[in-house]
């Protein structure tokens, strides 16, 4: 991804002078999903500085509004350790030596990756609410997406769908998306294109086989305009044979969550009333 963001690093050129300078001493995170969780649980003030992702359109998951009222920060060890946090909230960075690095520099890390499942999912909720001293905040936060989740298993033939993001691709077995379209009654049609976990979806191979759902950004983005003006137009040519569902990209979890059982929820629905 491209961004002309002015970074607070060792390497930061002159022109940047316009970028708000992070408070010392503060809880910064540099992961979008992670704040994503922040924006609903933070206290005003709490935050000193958020993603670089989340000040974009194009990846942020937080909401705008408030991620660009506070500073951005990239993931290089220089430019957090420019910031003096008291606390970096981030991904699992541990194998490029981030972590590791400022852990000898004494900035207390907590790290989390990417969560399979909507139990561990929430489980990072309660490890970031814990970290900010927001337990009840994030109990809060838990509470909404559980219920934003069916309470029964869904009744009929599970619905064959795939959630295909851009860049094509495509989450499978063991994935929180994974996970999320069982609980609403879809069957994940990745395994019968031969993927994985994660896998890159050409789209010949889904036009000869597609599933009765795909769920997918229809909006276009900068970077990647033209495959997403190429795939909205050959799929039009599938007809009444596949419904197209706009799905968020920047799906994290999270609250994500929230918004993403609502859409599933809703289209699920459509082939229940579709039953004759």
């Amino acid at each position: 991804m491209r961004f002309g963001w002015c970074l607070l690093s060792a390497f930061a050129v002159a022109g940047c002078a316009s970028q708000p300078v992070i408070a010392p001493h503060g809880i910064v995170s540099n992961n979008p999903c992670i704040d994503a969780v922040l924006a609903q649980i933070a206290l005003p003030g709490q935050i000193s500085a958020v993603s670089i992702y989340s000040h974009e359109p194009d990846s942020a998951s937080a909401p705008l509004a408030w991620a660009r009222q506070l500073p951005a920060i990239g993931i290089s060890a220089e430019e957090i350790l420019l910031a003096r946090p008291k606390m970096v909230l981030t991904g699992n960075l541990a194998s490029g030596g981030t972590n590791a690095f400022l852990a000898r520099a004494g900035i207390k890390t907590v790290a989390l990756g990417v969560a399979p499942t909507v139990a561990d999912e929430l489980q990072q909720i309660r490890t970031i609410a814990a970290a900010i001293d927001r337990v009840d905040a994030g109990e809060r936060l838990i509470s909404d997406i559980q219920q934003s989740l069916p309470s029964t298993p869904i009744s009929g033939p599970p619905v064959s769908a795939i959630i295909w993001q851009s860049g094509r691709f495509v989450a499978g077995k063991g994935t929180l998306q994974d996970e999320l379209l069982m609980r609403h009654g879809f069957r994940n049609a990745s395994a019968q294109y031969g993927l994985s976990s994660w896998g890159i979806l050409p789209l010949e191979t889904l036009m000869r086989n597609p599933p009765q759902v795909i769920f997918m950004p229809t909006r276009e983005r900068r970077f990647d305009a033209l495959e997403m003006s190429a795939r909205s137009k050959l799929l039009a040519h599938l007809g009444d044979r596949t419904r197209i569902v706009e799905f968020p990209d920047q799906y994290c979890g999270g609250p994500t969550i929230i918004k993403a059982s609502s859409i599933l929820a809703k289209t699920r629905a459509i082939f229940h009333q579709d039953k004759p």
